[in-house]
């Protein structure tokens, strides 16, 4: 058998390939005349290893719970809550079809303990999106904890919230055990460009842990929710870059995240484009559950393009179930290392947003 003869191949560069590109445009330079601007963000036809260089390297780190793989998620399907005990028998359908938690929409007054009845804290997560009215959401979970005698520890949840809750703040003590939970989470604006999203969450995240005595008991209890959309690239990036920006912000306040991992969650909502229907929303969250995986989210929700259909409940479920059980996305922890093209995206986004974010700081 022939050996391989690679190097009878020419070394492909950014040099080689511009002069032939140079060749087919008619003498323009195919940087300038192929380089598209999206975001304010400039995209090269091209990129090799010279791009990455002068890029400090950042990789997603390897997830928390060893038993979901090196780059594991909960898989946290939409609950939205309209009548607790329909919301209640929702939820459990998705408990017990593969969901790893459950992500629970509160539109108003809850009775908690309809709502959770026969789902054991403990063993799956339950997260809450809630106004900042929702008061009695937070003396209730701690009651129903109480008489359950559910070990707090052991409690993976926590809240996410559309504004700073300044309210809610001097309610961390009472959680300080419960080191699985995380009381100060934030809802992204879906009304921003990605950069902007990276700058108003840093700026939000610091925001609260300025507002907090124990600056330590803040960085463990904070989350951050990004909506994820059909551009492939840019929202890896966008998650990346504020991975890499929040750990910024961490060594400021001498804390890693080896030390006080922070929690990101990526949610597709429902996108029904005619062109593609009658599946638009299942090729959409597929790419979208993707690029949360890819970027490094630790929950992701995947929004049914209705939800109490059981059909396309079901859909969304599962597209999650099978990127982790028949792709095996959940096995490298970081599987868009090396890409000259995303490292290019993600520090040029990085440096956008911390331009922005250091801009509001100042103000």
């Amino acid at each position: 058998m022939a050996s391989p003869s690679f190097e009878s191949f020419p070394a492909s560069n950014s040099k080689n390939w511009s002069e032939v590109a140079r060749k087919e445009l008619g003498g323009k330079d195919p940087i300038e005349s192929l380089s598209i601007k999206k975001q304010n963000l400039v995209i090269k036809p091209y990129y090799d290893a010279e791009d990455s260089i002068h890029i400090s390297k950042f990789y997603n780190k390897p997830a928390a719970n060893p038993l979901l793989g090196p780059r594991g998620w909960l898989n946290t399907p939409l609950v939205t809550v309209d009548d607790e005990k329909l919301a209640n028998k929702a939820a459990l359908i998705h408990l017990n079809n593969g969901a790893d938690a459950i992500m629970y929409k509160i539109n108003g007054p809850c009775k908690l303990k309809t709502l959770l009845k026969d789902i054991e804290l403990p063993y799956c997560g339950s997260y809450f999106i809630a106004e900042n009215s929702s008061t009695d959401l937070i003396p209730q979970l701690i009651e129903l904890t109480n008489t359950k005698g559910f070990d707090k520890t052991q409690i993976v949840g926590g809240i996410f919230w559309n504004s700073i809750p300044t309210d809610k703040v001097d309610l961390l003590k009472v959680f300080a055990g419960w080191d699985k939970f995380r009381l100060l989470g934030n809802l992204i604006s879906t009304e921003l460009n990605a950069t902007e999203e990276i700058g108003k969450a840093l700026l939000w995240g610091v925001q609260t842990i300025e507002l907090c005595a124990d600056k330590n008991l803040a960085f463990r209890h904070l989350a951050f929710s990004f909506n994820i959309g059909p551009d492939f690239f840019l929202e890896i990036a966008k998650l990346k870059a504020f991975r890499k920006l929040w750990d910024q912000v961490g060594t400021a306040y001498s804390i890693s995240e080896e030390d006080i991992p922070f929690l990101l969650h990526g949610l597709s909502t429902c996108w029904n484009n005619e062109k593609y229907q009658p599946n638009a929303n299942m090729l959409k969250s597929t790419t979208s559950a993707i690029s949360c995986i890819l970027g490094g989210c630790d929950l992701i929700t995947v929004e049914p393009e209705e939800e109490g259909n059981p059909l396309k409940s079901r859909i969304g479920r599962n597209v999650l179930t099978l990127l982790r059980e028949e792709s095996h996305l959940n096995q490298p922890a970081d599987a868009a290392a090396g890409s000259y093209y995303l490292e290019s995206l993600t520090d040029q986004m990085a440096k956008e947003a911390w331009t922005q974010f250091q801009k509001a700081v100042t103000a």
